[in-house]
């Protein structure tokens, strides 16, 4: 209370302590109106307008009644006296507006002084900050007290406004905050209202023209221009976050590959020569059981499985090289009926131990794969098929456009067995990639064929068949159609 009649106190007493000095001392009028003028000064610089006002006024009066003849009263006889009255009081009024707008503007000086030191600051210990969300948090919770917010904070979105993650936050969150934040996620646009607190800002913080979160600031005086410049640095050091975070994933992903293809290189080695070792000896033992129909029953075995763990690793080579970017499928026109063949001539035994029947439909067109890959994808599927079907039953291959893409051809591998693993497939028969931390249930050669069937432009599907068993699919580009020059087909 005492600070709001300070001003009058001032002005009202300067003006009586010069009026009472002036006749004491019986001052001329004009040494009088520059004492008053001190007083208007004065008092405008230490309280308000309204303190400048109320000295120009009083100071005014007081100067017509103590010093302008006759004294003592307010009646002026003279012209010049009017003249010297209403320029004092044009003067004194018009000192105390000057006074009082510079001292505003100084004051909004030293206002965006505080601005730009808090900014500079903000953006000093965001940059500089150890790569953690939660240092994004104290720097924006400093950031918003600096700014003379009483409560608020920082929220970052999930992908969408309506996801909100709370990083840091001062005060009480009424319920309808939610509702405000996501508004300023879907507008872009900075909020500003008065509220219980003063004056709430709620501010979008927009990185490459997607909002990331938002900054609120309640109960707040600071410029708009400010708090829109600190959304903005904190927005930047949110995507510096993210990249920082992406980048050590990428480089994660990068020494994974590295060492995923040294350690299969490093396999591929160690087994290769023991393998060709077996084999050797497995050609040995075939020419020694000529006659003995047992032994060369299980000669054949050993050389089936050796040929199978030798197209694994290579499979798992070939893999790992197309995973890495350092092979590329070199996609060609392929009949489905090659490939079939292809797979007759790769896996005799499958074929000799088995009825398995192949209908390739007349109108299927050519598939637009990389034939060795292709070929591989094939091998993988029919021998899971063979392993997990009964003896003697048999297996099917088809090949026919797809019969909801006609861009596509779809391979069939028909079997008997089991069916389908749970949680191997979803409900529209693609196959699942990790949906088993069990690779032995997947099978090697089924996780094989997916990787290979995607690097040609492809998928793997399976799916149960009707009457038991499973039907795998090897969904592929087809081949486009070759163009007929007009003479010819005329």
């Amino acid at each position: 209370m005492l600070a709001g009649i300070a001003p009058w106190l001032l002005a009202l007493g300067g003006t009586a302590l010069v009026t009472a000095a002036g006749r004491a001392m019986d001052v001329n009028a004009n040494a009088a109106g520059f004492a008053f003028l001190i007083v208007v000064l004065v008092a405008s610089v230490r309280g308000s307008l309204l303190g400048g006002m109320v000295a120009s006024i009083a100071a005014t009066l007081c100067y017509n009644y103590f010093f302008f003849p006759p004294l003592y009263t307010f009646t002026i006889h003279e012209a010049a006296n009017w003249v010297a009255l209403a320029a004092f009081l044009v003067t004194s009024v018009t000192v105390s507006r000057l006074v009082i707008a510079a001292r505003v503007q100084a004051e909004r000086a030293e206002q965006r002084r505080n601005e730009v030191a808090t900014l500079y600051g903000l953006s000093v210990e965001l940059f500089t900050a150890t790569n953690r969300v939660g240092a994004l948090g104290e720097a924006a919770g400093r950031a918003l007290s600096l700014f003379g917010a009483r409560e608020g904070g920082l929220v970052l979105f999930e992908g969408t406004p309506y996801r909100q993650n709370v990083i840091w936050w001062l005060g009480d969150k009424p319920d309808e905050m939610e509702d405000l934040i996501a508004g300023v996620g879907r507008h872009q646009e900075p909020l500003e209202f008065p509220s219980p607190l003063g004056r709430d800002v709620h501010l979008p913080l927009l990185v490459g023209g997607k909002t990331a979160g938002a900054l609120v600031a309640r109960g707040t005086e600071a410029s708009l221009p400010a708090l829109v410049s600190a959304a903005r640095l904190v927005a930047l050091a949110v995507e510096r976050e993210r990249f920082i975070e992406e980048h050590a994933h990428i480089e994660a992903l990068r020494e994974s590959e590295t060492l995923k293809t040294s350690l299969l290189r490093a396999i591929s080695h160690d087994l290769t020569t023991p393998l060709t070792a077996i084999t050797i000896q497995t050609e040995g033992l075939r020419r020694r059981a000529a006659n003995d129909a047992e032994l060369r029953v299980a000669v054949a075995g050993i050389s089936d499985e050796t040929a199978r763990l030798h197209r694994r690793i290579d499979n798992l080579l070939a893999m790992a090289r197309l995973e890495a970017g350092k092979s590329r499928p070199r996609r060609e026109p392929t009949p489905p009926a090659d490939l079939f063949h292809a797979v007759r001539e790769n896996l005799p035994l499958v074929f000799q131990s088995r009825p398995v029947t192949i209908r390739v439909d007349d109108d299927c067109p050519d598939a637009n794969v990389d034939p060795a890959l292709a070929l591989e994808i094939l091998v993988n599927l029919i021998e899971n098929a063979h392993r997990v079907s009964p003896p003697d039953a048999p297996l099917e291959l088809t090949a026919r456009t797809h019969p909801l893409d006609r861009a596509m051809v779809r391979i069939e591998v028909l079997d008997r067995g089991p069916g389908v693993p749970a949680g191997l497939a979803d409900a529209d028969g693609n196959l699942v990639a990790g949906a088993t931390s069990d690779v032995a249930q997947r099978g090697l050669g089924l996780e094989i064929a997916r990787s290979l069937a995607a690097a040609n432009g492809g998928s793997i599907g399976i799916a149960p068949r009707a009457g038991g068993g499973a039907v795998a699919r090897l969904d592929v580009p087809s081949a486009p159609l070759p163009v007929v020059a007009e003479e010819e087909a005329s």
